[in-house]
């Protein structure tokens, strides 16, 4: 998985800039898989590991997000997909 980042919130009018929020975005391509339904569960597993690990995070920066799934992800253990943001987190100074 590759993941995009940009500190801030984004130039959007629903966005509340005083709250500290993370603002996650999932892109997947046709190129990936034909299947609607594989992308979609990609996007899924993706979303869901990040859901996980920032559940235990109480004092998160104002992020914007964007996961960039690989085909693999949909075949991979979900314990690899979770050491993939793990290790996003850790390196931007989160535990």
């Amino acid at each position: 998985m590759m993941i995009r980042w940009l500190s801030g919130t984004p130039r959007h009018p629903a966005a509340d800039p005083a709250k500290m929020a993370v603002y996650v975005g999932v892109l997947t391509s046709a190129k990936l898989d034909k299947s609607a339904v594989k992308r979609n569960r990609m996007r899924r597993r993706c979303r869901e590991a990040l859901r996980i690990e920032l559940k235990e995070h109480a004092n998160l920066p104002t992020l914007q997000l964007l996961l960039s799934p690989r085909s693999s992800s949909l075949t991979c253990d979900f314990a690899d997909i979770l050491t993939d943001v793990r290790s996003f987190l850790s390196l931007h100074g989160l535990p």
